[in-house]
């Protein structure tokens, strides 16, 4: 018998490793997708029921492998709780439906998808830039579904009677706006207001205002670190000669409830800014374009028009706020290839397709084609999703309190608006170092 030379040694060793180094990458990121599609794949969300099964109905009548797939709609109150008890005790769904808002605290309840899966060039290429929330150095963490951006609802006749044709542009309008349009009696009330700024409690998607004006600003709010790991970087943004970028905008938000200002618009003891809205006594509200059907539907009389988000006249990149959606696969998924294979169908073109047309919100996907020509707001939706930008939240009900802090203690005469934002950075640093 031989004897094995060094060189043989080596060799030998060598390949044993490069074998050992193959199963444990395909363990890492191929192991959960290996297998065959066995079995029905159950899909949790919020969503309406109706919505998702009207567009599981047209995809099975093409596929049959829809045919074997459920949605389960759940209650928004409870959804998270409920989502992470049933993956810890086996019960989960196959897929869940999840926005940005959430993912951060479900990264180790999902089953990553790995780049071999879905390209990130194929990813970047067929979604719009917020999908790329999802989108982690070792793959991806959900495929982007739906997106409803924030928009700008105006009252026609509440312009025209000011002797104003048009909506703002940039924000900086709002405030020769304001004083034409916000009407006040004897006892400085507010009786008919130009816009909803300022306040927190009664100015309905406050969060997702403040997010697009610090974000317009040039402050990203939370940013993965070069580990990939998320941190906040909310308030450490400045630029020469302008200051804090995130303290402007504060600055600028809180100036529509000080009645010492001509920008006065609002304050706290009116009603929420959605139903003032809808009452006509309300100019401008930044609502999301999901929202369009319900004003509309409430008040058949209310000459409403829509538009893009107000922007930064000093410039930068268009931009507004946007509620992503994806679909992430349960780490306790039954049956993981099967629903990698159904989150890349109801991600796809035609699905996409399908349900712009049901729900009549703008498409995630950029190879979507919607005829706008005869719907001026839904040109708007389609124009506002593409330039939709969010945050990777990592505890949404915390979070809403630090912004909801922020803002009142500028009101309130407690702090300026520097010092509100440098306790609201200290805030959001604590509460990544919670683990979140």
């Amino acid at each position: 018998m031989h004897t094995m030379s060094t060189f043989q040694l080596v060799m030998m060793a060598s390949f044993v490793g490069f074998i050992v180094l193959g199963i444990g990458i395909f363990s890492a990121f191929g192991g959960a997708f290996g297998g065959q599609q066995s079995g029905p794949v159950v899909v949790w969300g919020t969503e309406n029921e109706g919505m998702l099964s009207q567009l599981l109905q047209v995809m099975s009548a093409g596929d049959s492998t829809f045919r074997d797939v459920s949605y389960v709609e759940k209650r928004q109150e409870t959804y998270k709780d409920e989502l992470i008890n049933a993956i810890a005790n086996g019960t989960g769904p196959d897929l869940f439906l999840v926005n940005q808002e959430m993912i951060s605290g479900f990264s180790d309840k999902l089953i990553t998808i790995p780049y071999g899966a879905v390209s990130q060039s194929e990813f970047v290429s067929s979604y719009i830039d917020e999908g790329q929330l999802f989108l982690t150095s070792q793959g991806i963490l959900a495929l982007p579904f739906m997106v409803d951006p924030l928009v700008m609802y105006w009252n026609r006749d509440l312009f025209g009677s000011a002797g104003v044709a048009q909506p703002p542009k940039y924000w900086n309008d709002l405030l020769d706006l304001a004083p034409k349009i916000t009407s006040l009696d004897r006892s400085n009330t507010v009786t008919r207001s130009a816009v909803a700024l300022g306040q927190w409690q009664n100015v309905k998607n406050a969060k997702a205002i403040l997010s697009a004006l610090f974000m317009q600003a040039g402050d990203a709010i939370t940013a993965r670190t070069s580990e990939g790991t998320l941190a906040s970087v909310f308030g450490q943004t400045a630029s020469a000669g302008q200051g804090n970028p995130a303290e402007s905008a504060l600055r600028f938000y809180t100036e529509f409830s000080n009645p010492g200002k001509t920008t006065y618009s609002w304050n706290r003891s009116l009603p929420q800014s959605n139903d003032t809205f809808v009452a006509g006594k309300l100019a401008i509200y930044f609502g999301f374009a999901s929202e369009y059907k319900t004003l509309a539907a409430r008040n058949p009389n209310l000459r409403m028009g829509v538009a893009l988000l107000p922007q930064l006249q000093s410039g930068g990149p268009q931009m507004t706020y946007g509620a992503l959606v994806g679909v992430a696969i349960s780490r306790a998924a039954r049956n993981p290839q099967g629903g990698l294979d159904v989150a890349k169908k109801l991600t796809s073109q035609k699905a996409v397709s399908t349900l712009t047309s049901i729900a009549g919100i703008p498409p995630v996907r950029r190879d979507v084609v919607v005829d706008t020509s005869a719907s001026a707001s839904g040109a708007v939706f389609v124009q506002s999703a593409l330039v939709a930008r969010g945050w990777l939240d990592p505890h949404p009900t915390k979070s809403g309190e630090i912004f909801k802090t922020m803002v009142e203690s500028v009101l309130s005469g407690k702090e300026q608006p520097g010092q509100a934002i440098f306790e609201a950075s200290s805030d959001f640093s604590q509460l990544f170092s919670q683990g979140y």
